[in-house]
């Protein structure tokens, strides 16, 4: 797929001294804007894991909540069968806490149930914003209620049934998980809000990426690009949607009129921040959430402590002015 939208819009792309002339030029400080934006982003995401835990009687203290949040981004965007990986993993941080099974399920079921409905809404203000998009928009969306309300008029309820006698085990963990967190309407339009803010904060990143390289483009052209990036991202077999991600959001922005090459800047710049950087991030906070990786800390750090604490004591001012051990 990536070698076809290639060759199709092989004509368009830029040289690199049109991506450089662009990134030459960048804002030092709406990059800043854009990286403490991004920065936010999991940072709510984060907090979004410590309330449903929470809810449920679990206790996740920020800090942890914020490197579990990492790893689990940066096991899922880097590893083959990334997600799969990913939940395995945020399942064994949160056992080691003492939150129980039925509760871990419940809190990423939810997650990502809170965080999917989200963005489709996201999704749909931005196809529905779009003229050339809004057509094809109803006509799918008008296509998909009716499928709904087909379903729910069949009530197949012998498929439910089917499903426990063939899976007993399986359905009576998910009716565990959802004993286990049950959310009141307050609950909801925190979680919701939670969810809502983490795709909002990642926007925030990718407009002032595009303010730092000088990009003038209206919202909702900024807003289906992300869109398109993301929903590349999700349906591609690559981790992160590596490549296909990128294609899709320049595509819209030279589509809207971007010069190939101030695109091919935002799209470098937004990636870098929000994949590369927090895909770094993620590993150094997977390494240091292993107990024996952070007790060889610790000891490095005393003795870094105490090496600092004999030069001081050994220095020839320390000598000179009588000081001792004892004072420091």
């Amino acid at each position: 797929m990536t070698a076809l939208a290639l060759f199709v819009l092989k004509d368009r792309l830029p040289n690199v001294d049109e991506v450089w002339d662009s990134l030459s030029g960048v804002s030092l400080g709406w990059l800043a804007v854009a990286v403490l934006a991004e920065a936010m982003s999991m940072g709510v995401f984060a907090r979004l894991f410590s309330r449903l835990l929470a809810l449920g009687g679990a206790r996740l203290t920020y800090p942890r909540a914020v490197a579990v949040t990492y790893a689990r981004n940066a096991v899922s965007n880097s590893l083959p069968a990334g997600p799969v990986l990913s939940i395995a993993y945020t399942t064994r941080e949160f056992v080691r806490l003492g939150a129980a099974k039925p509760l871990i399920a419940a809190t990423l079921v939810l997650a990502g149930t809170y965080s999917t409905a989200t963005f489709a809404g996201l999704s749909l203000f931005a196809l529905f914003g779009e003229p050339s998009t809004r057509t094809p928009t109803a006509i799918t969306l008008g296509a998909l209620l009716f499928a709904v309300v087909v379903l729910l008029r069949l009530r197949p309820r012998w498929f439910a049934g089917w499903l426990y006698r063939r899976s007993p085990k399986v359905m009576g963990q998910l009716r565990a998980a959802r004993d286990a967190l049950r959310l009141a309407g307050r609950d909801r339009l925190v979680i919701a809000g939670l969810a809502l803010a983490n795709w909002l904060l990642d926007v925030a990143c990718l407009a002032a990426v595009c303010a730092a390289a000088g990009v003038r483009v209206g919202p909702h052209t900024m807003l289906l690009g992300y869109v398109a990036a993301k929903m590349a991202a999700t349906l591609a077999l690559i981790p992160g949607g590596l490549g296909i991600a990128e294609l899709g959001m320049a595509a819209t922005f030279v589509a809207a009129g971007v010069t190939g090459g101030a695109a091919a800047a935002v799209v470098a710049l937004y990636r870098l921040i929000s994949y590369w950087a927090i895909v770094v991030a993620g590993w150094i906070a997977w390494l240091m959430l292993r107990d024996g990786v952070r007790a060889r800390l610790a000891v490095a750090g005393r003795w870094l402590w105490e090496g600092f604490l004999w030069s001081v004591r050994n220095a020839p001012c320390a000598v000179t002015y009588g000081v001792r051990g004892d004072d420091l």
